[in-house]
């Protein structure tokens, strides 16, 4: 299953508080995982059930207790196997034992070694992992094959490749017709279908164990707990032999803590643990994307919830850590607000002050253009109204002294000059 991406919000949309979720998160691989055995991309069959445990989240006694298990049965399997049998012979009769003494119901997001083992539930992930342990201390030369969907193994007689649908207790050859006797002389006719096999490639053991880090992260991620992705992608990646499969899903888990952090408006703790991350595995462009948006959605706060001047002061503060373009559109909407703002308290004066500074930074701008017509026309309108109650109450004298005070103020103003020549008449 895919790690989905999640993304910061948008530029000037408001900055939705979803949830809270702490900055806190493990950088560093789960002690309990020994690197030696990821160096090489084929891992023995006891060093690759202890690996899978851990990665499924089974605690050191619990993972004690089932590896006696494993041993148990793979005792009571051995028994049933040919020390000289063909792979796919054998590998019917593990895919068989599995059903018979432990595999029971099917579940799409089960995934974990350890659950499979106690409840009998699993999935395409889990099953693959189990039938490859009893496939290496077979003997059986096998691999995972991962799909867009699906997982699934491959086993080997010499040249031969055979595929093993491990979800199925028939599923080895898929599309191989069998029969099974039901008793009195009574035969069934067997055939598993090749399903979501589309878009499939062979990996190694280290990216099967991978694959049980990915569904538990993916299970996270639907329940919002984008942080506690971060240490499994960790232990995913040095698992993987640090593979750039694994990077980008590291990467993909940060950005996404960091992104419902920024969402969340603790914009500064997400630009922490994205630098920490930087720190610590090396630069990603996904990475300082992500601390761009952080940045920028910081200082869009910092200038919507400030006075005028320290919100314009605070975005000239942060230029060089915006990018260009993102600073330009700040600081233009610095502008825009303060205007806005000066406006809502019918201050025109102030508005159209403000507004005219801005365009002489931004002497193209449409927006500033506009503001500073609307607020200039209400300014003049203040005037306008006055000097028509005084010439409605026929004080013209002073009506026409009114208009001359806006004109000093506003003197190419077209209202005013058109109400001073109506006026003079």
């Amino acid at each position: 299953m895919k790690i989905k991406a999640f993304f910061v919000s948008a530029l000037f949309l408001l900055l939705a508080a979803s949830f809270s979720q702490t900055a806190h998160v493990r950088f560093k691989m789960d002690s309990d995982l020994n690197p030696q055995f990821f160096s090489e991309p084929v891992i023995p069959a006891q060093e690759f059930a202890e690996a899978a445990l851990t990665a499924s989240g089974a605690g050191q006694e619990k993972r004690r207790l089932l590896m006696q298990r494993l041993d148990a049965l793979w005792q009571s399997l051995s028994a049933r196997l040919e020390k000289s049998g063909a792979p796919e012979e054998n590998a019917e009769k593990i895919l068989s034992f599995m059903y018979e003494k432990i595999l029971s119901k099917y579940n799409f997001d089960q995934t974990r070694l350890d659950q499979a083992l106690e409840s009998g539930v699993y999935n395409c992930v889990s099953s693959a992992v189990l039938f490859m342990h009893f496939s290496k201390r077979a003997g059986i030369p096998v691999l995972a094959v991962e799909t867009p969907r699906h997982a699934f193994c491959v086993i080997f007689d010499g040249e031969k490749k055979i595929d093993v649908e491990t979800t199925n207790p028939y599923g080895v050859n898929p599309g191989k017709k069998r029969t099974t006797d039901l008793g009195s002389g009574r035969t069934k006719y067997i055939t598993v279908p090749a399903k979501d096999y589309a878009g499939r490639h062979q990996v190694d053991d280290r990216r099967a164990i991978g694959m049980i880090y990915n569904n538990r992260i993916v299970q996270l991620q639907k329940k919002k707990l984008d942080a506690q992705t971060v240490g499994l992608a960790v232990d995913s990646y040095f698992v993987q032999g640090k593979s750039q499969v694994s990077k980008n899903d590291l990467e993909l888990c940060v950005s996404n803590a960091a992104a419902n952090l920024s969402n969340a408006g603790k914009e500064l703790e997400a630009i922490n643990l994205l630098e920490s991350a930087e720190k610590e595995f090396g630069q990603s462009q996904r990475w300082t994307k992500s601390i761009f948006n952080c940045r920028r959605n910081h200082v869009l706060k910092l200038v919507k919830e400030l006075p005028f001047e320290e919100g314009l002061s605070a975005a000239k503060e942060n230029r060089e850590k915006l990018l260009p373009a993102d600073y330009a559109e700040l600081k233009e909407y610095a502008w825009l607000l303060g205007a806005q703002k000066a406006g809502e308290k019918m201050d025109w004066p102030l508005a159209v002050q403000i507004a005219e500074r801005g365009l002489k930074d931004f002497p193209q701008s449409k927006k500033l253009l506009n503001c500073r017509n609307i607020f200039t026309n209400n300014y003049a309108a203040d005037f306008h109204n006055a000097a028509a109650d005084l010439f409605n109450s026929g004080k013209k004298g002073e009506a026409v002294e009114k208009i001359k005070e806006g004109l000093k103020v506003l003197p190419q103003n077209k209202i005013l000059l058109s109400d001073l020549d109506r006026m003079s008449r």
